[in-house]
């Protein structure tokens, strides 16, 4: 049963070819029990697992969630901590793929704790176009 089109690659998702590989299977029960903003981060964090040419197996990119999760039982601040590795990976150009979760330790050692407010998200410029849409945002 093709579920429709990926949204990136425009390929046919098949849930029949997802479901016939267990680890599939299990990392998007996995998935789908987690609070959202935690899953969509965390698929986030296992993006930048991907080795540059080829695919990330779901065999691996299970073992690596499972990793994440039993690092921190608060599933707001593992969240919050998720998005902002990814993010500051990405804004440096960090080498891809990661390989080991140690940057994610660090923001974990210095995340808010969970009853305390999170602090704002800073808006970071990556392109002169962002640059000139803060200045007219921040012009008017």
């Amino acid at each position: 049963m093709n579920l429709g089109r990926c949204p990136i690659c425009h390929s046919h998702l098949s849930l029949e070819a997802i479901v016939q590989d267990d680890c599939a299977r299990e990392l998007l029960g996995l998935l789908a029990s987690l609070p959202d903003d935690l899953s969509r981060s965390l698929v986030s964090y296992l993006g930048l697992w991907r080795p540059a040419k080829q695919d990330l197996r779901w065999d691996r990119a299970l073992r690596l969630a499972r990793e994440v999760l039993a690092l921190e039982g608060d599933a707001a601040r593992l969240a919050w901590a998720l998005a902002e590795t990814v993010e500051a990976i990405r804004l440096k150009g960090g080498q891809m793929p990661i390989k080991s979760h140690g940057y994610l330790r660090r923001v974990l050692e210095n995340a808010p704790a969970p009853d305390a407010p999170r602090p704002a998200r800073e808006i970071r410029a990556t392109s002169r176009t962002a640059e000139a849409m803060r200045r007219l945002i921040e012009g008017a």
